[in-house]
């Protein structure tokens, strides 16, 4: 009886202590659901292309901010797709998955350099640039 307690105990005390972080896989961007629910007739977004690695916090930054800008008030998203792929980045924003030592001030990494396209184009680029942080 006493061998019980002590396991109970332990198995207890690990599980309460041994939270496991849960890590984002490329579903929970909804890139596939907003490519074919979300609809963007003549807008167009400032594409994340051929990102440096010094680069990538300003590139989600900007993509956050063409997804909550742009996409929020021009595109028909009647499923709620943008604004959970935009908590889905803030999680890797704030998970510590990316370099904070390159900020938007950085003149290298200004959105504005990057070119402008379709919103399926920009969601093909996003997704390169999400699979990229993934990887790392």
């Amino acid at each position: 009886m006493e061998h019980f307690i002590r396991i109970a105990f332990w198995i207890f005390t690990l599980s309460g202590s041994l939270q496991a972080k849960s890590l984002s896989v490329m579903s929970d961007f909804r890139i596939s659901l907003m490519r074919d629910y979300v609809e963007c007739p003549n807008s167009t977004f400032y594409t994340p292309e051929n990102v440096l690695d010094k680069c990538i916090t300003t590139a989600v930054d900007c993509v956050m901010k063409e997804l909550h800008g742009t996409a929020n008030e021009e595109c028909t998203d009647r499923e709620g797709y943008i604004n959970q792929a935009l908590d889905a980045i803030d999680k890797i924003r704030k998970g510590g998955k990316m370099d904070k030592d390159h900020g938007l001030t950085d003149t290298d990494c200004a959105c504005e350099k990057w070119r402008q396209t379709s919103f399926s184009e920009f969601l093909n680029k996003t997704n390169d640039l999400l699979e990229k942080i993934n990887s790392n």
